[in-house]
């Protein structure tokens, strides 16, 4: 059963992004970290497509025009009106998921080993357990439903999601629903965008797709401070041992030997942090985690692969 992966990235600036032309015509821009994520899809998934409105990526994967599936006017036109550019992510990687039957997957994943051979199946991302921001379960906010009840299912619905056929109308349900947001102003707070993973959490009740426990895509939390990426520490903190909220960090061995993805979140990691430079790789320690994973899955010479273009 081939594993078909699904990306988006395109970028917005209100400075330089002026003109609808000036945004549509010019070349993305990727990060560092993209070329690892990159180089494990051509690795580790049977073939991907990246979703984009701009210009400018070639490599080992195919390319689609974004705007197949959600108009680029209306785009940049929601863009200018104050929507984030990771909600129109999600209606066209939702959109082509279900057109295809493939994995809704973030940029900043990496690939560590071949994707589970289910028909589909849901990912989650830990919880807080302690603390005033903890879930509070019960009838009004259920545990995940886990089919083999291997584990309690107190954590949090997250990306990558496979798209099964039985959950085909219900996502394409879901992507024309932030289609319709994203036509109109944006709300004052991310409140108004709460629905898209409370959607996912229910189409989990019903289909037959399993959920994964946070250990095989996502073991870590997108709820680590802005600039503290544990992923790049050396001497790192994962080691079994660290505890957040209630909520104990694998160890970089138990990620190397239980996840086949690793969802990283580093665009709120880095959010307030300053911009990473292009020798970016040159300066990553040996032995904190996103080290570990270009080699896991690169080998010995990951810093040079990682930096050949293409």
């Amino acid at each position: 059963m081939k594993s078909h992966t699904i990306l988006f990235w395109s970028t917005f600036n209100p400075e330089s992004d002026i003109t609808f032309e000036k945004w549509r015509n010019r070349d993305v821009e990727l990060s560092p970290f993209h070329e690892l994520t990159l180089r494990t899809h051509a690795l580790k998934a049977d073939y991907t497509t990246l979703y984009t409105y701009q210009q400018g990526l070639q490599g080992k994967i195919t390319v689609n025009d974004a705007a197949d599936i959600f108009p680029a006017e209306q785009a940049y036109s929601a863009l200018l009106n104050g929507h984030s550019i990771a909600h129109i992510s999600d209606t066209v990687r939702l959109q082509a998921a279900a057109d295809n039957g493939g994995i809704v997957i973030d940029m900043d994943a990496v690939i560590l080993k071949s994707l589970p051979q289910y028909d589909g199946f849901f990912s989650s991302m830990p919880a807080k357990a302690t603390g005033g921001f903890a879930p509070k379960w019960g009838t009004s906010h259920p545990p995940l439903f886990i089919h083999d009840g291997s584990w309690d299912g107190k954590a949090l619905a997250a990306f990558p999601i496979k798209i099964s056929e039985d959950m085909k109308p219900a996502i394409k349900s879901l992507s024309n629903k932030i289609r319709q947001t994203l036509l109109r102003p944006p709300g004052q707070d991310s409140k108004a965008w709460n629905y898209v993973i409370w959607a996912l959490k229910d189409i989990m009740r019903w289909s037959k797709s399993p959920v994964l426990p946070p250990i095989a895509c996502c073991p870590f939390s997108s709820w680590l401070r802005a600039g503290k990426c544990y992923s790049l520490e050396s001497p790192t903190r994962l080691d079994g041992k660290t505890e957040l909220f209630g909520y104990t960090l694998p160890s970089i061995q138990e990620v190397m030997e239980q996840s086949y993805i690793v969802q990283h979140f580093f665009e709120s990691a880095f959010q307030k942090a300053s911009p990473v430079p292009k020798n970016f790789w040159q300066s990553v320690a040996d032995d904190c985690l996103i080290a570990r994973e270009a080699q896991e899955v690169l080998g010995a010479n990951w810093r040079c692969i990682i930096e050949e273009k293409g």
